[in-house]
């Protein structure tokens, strides 16, 4: 009981930090800097809290009320964001990722695939990820694809480790598709 109790204060603060990171998104390495801290702060316990918190965002900032902004694009925001911080917590956060990665269709599948591609490249379960990508995306949903896509291209033009794991991914035809649609702006 105590525990429990021990675990809820020390995850007091974590959506209004989550908030703060994702407003810092189009600054790469503000935004990446911010998620680092707060898996810093948070550490591994703030997993399971973030997994059930997909899609409870903090009330949306009033710039990202309609019309100010596309309607999802917090929701968007909160998500990329989140999966951020799994990244920088590491294999902590590695059957969290795989779950959203390779469960049911979810706005959450291609930040999830975009964070196994960024690890698999650092060389963390390299292996059974690719295998398990080029077996599971040609059943996966385009929106996914693209999105991941998305995330990945630009990366993989500054980082060889990327293009590789990139480049290898392009076999499987659907998400060759989805590159292609990225990179002729459709």
């Amino acid at each position: 009981m105590f525990a429990w109790i021990e675990q809820r204060r020390r995850m007091r603060g974590l959506p209004e930090a989550i908030a703060k990171v994702a407003k810092k998104i189009p600054d790469r390495e503000a935004f990446e800097a911010g998620a680092r801290e707060v898996a810093e702060r948070f550490g591994a316990g703030a997993i399971g809290v973030l997994r059930k918190r997909f899609h409870q965002d903090k009330p949306r900032p009033e710039e990202f009320e309609f019309p100010n902004a596309r309607l999802g694009a917090w929701l968007h925001r909160w998500q990329f964001a989140i999966f951020e911080v799994f990244y920088c917590l590491r294999e902590p956060a590695l059957e969290a990722v795989r779950k959203a990665a390779f469960g049911r269709y979810d706005w959450t599948q291609g930040n999830a695939i975009e964070v196994l591609c960024r690890w698999a490249a650092e060389g963390m379960d390299r292996e059974r990820t690719l295998g398990d990508l080029k077996n599971k995306m040609p059943k996966m949903r385009s929106e996914a694809l693209e999105v991941a896509a998305a995330r990945l291209l630009p990366r993989a033009e500054r980082d060889s480790a990327i293009r590789e794991i990139v480049e290898e991914l392009r076999g499987v035809a659907e998400f060759e598709e989805a590159c292609g649609e990225e990179e002729s702006g459709e």
